[in-house]
């Protein structure tokens, strides 16, 4: 069985990422960059709890209950929101020898750029489809070499009213994802494309830094 570890939990252990946000519409990218920190990792009787502390201020908390990753409780430092179920199982097999699985989630990257939808972000739910693509055995990024690494892509796709005016607006979601043993979450690739004038494509672009 695969044993490798694809969501470290050693209390303390930070992650520095690039976030990238690119706009169809206007052609220009927002960048900044993140920290996460285990602030604190807590071993119950049946499960182990961690807690992870962003650095605009959110924080979340996590819990690995039968090699299931769950996500538990949400504090974030915007006011965006989530809608999506905030307890829910993030990856059914950490060990993903499950191929294939489902999780709800929400759009928030696509935005209005022009009135009368300027500055609208429409918050719809909808299932992400997720495959287990690819395996590597070496996978570079930034310049750093990372062993035993995995690929998975979902797949979702939703509609929003922007305007009373005008009918659905589709949107088509893709999130890819790599995660290499001992280090989690090296890179991640989300889109939300519409059809929309006013909308666009949005894609975020997000790069592991630096470990600690």
């Amino acid at each position: 069985m695969n044993k490798h570890e694809y969501f470290p939990v050693v209390e303390g252990m930070q992650w520095v990422y690039s976030v990238k946000i690119n706009s169809s519409y206007t052609g220009k990218s927002y960048n900044k960059r993140v920290m996460i920190t285990n602030y604190g990792v807590k071993k119950n009787k049946n499960s182990l709890e961690i807690s992870k502390l962003y650095s605009d201020g959110s924080f979340y908390t996590y819990e690995i209950v039968k090699n299931q990753l769950r996500r538990t409780s949400v504090i974030i430092s915007f006011s965006d929101g989530i809608v999506e179920p905030v307890k829910k199982i993030i990856y059914p097999d950490l060990f993903f020898n499950q191929v294939k699985w489902v999780v709800k989630e929400q759009l928030f990257l696509v935005k209005g750029f022009q009135p009368p939808l300027l500055n609208v972000k429409p918050r719809s739910q909808f299932n992400m489809i997720y495959t287990v693509k690819k395996k590597y055995k070496t996978f570079v990024e930034n310049g750093q070499s990372f062993k035993n690494c995995i690929e998975i892509v979902g797949n979702g796709s939703t509609n929003f009213i922007g305007d009373t005016r005008s009918g659905p607006i589709k949107v088509d979601i893709k999130n890819l994802e790599v995660l290499c043993d001992g280090v989690g979450l090296v890179k991640q690739v989300r889109s939300e494309n519409t059809e929309a004038s006013a909308f666009g494509n949005m894609t975020l672009t997000k790069s592991l830094l630096n470990l600690n």
